[in-house]
């Protein structure tokens, strides 16, 4: 299965930086999985709090986030 390296800038007053390595069948599955584990408490836990992290995670002006698979 792929491993991703995903880092996330949380959307907060004091920024930190999220970092983790995943273990999933696909890169949206591993986002997600980040997402809940990582992320969820910036947004609401729900499809709709997931899109919003999405929509910050690849804006493509000001990105909060980055994932690359590795092997």
């Amino acid at each position: 299965m792929p491993k991703y390296s995903i880092a996330f800038i949380t959307p907060s007053k004091r920024q930190q930086i999220r970092h983790r390595i995943i273990e999933e069948e696909n890169r949206d599955s591993a986002l997600e999985k980040f997402f809940n584990e990582e992320a969820s408490e910036f947004y609401s836990a729900d499809d709709q709090g997931f899109y919003y992290f999405k929509d910050d995670f690849f804006d493509e002006i000001t990105s909060s986030g980055s994932i690359i698979e590795i092997d």
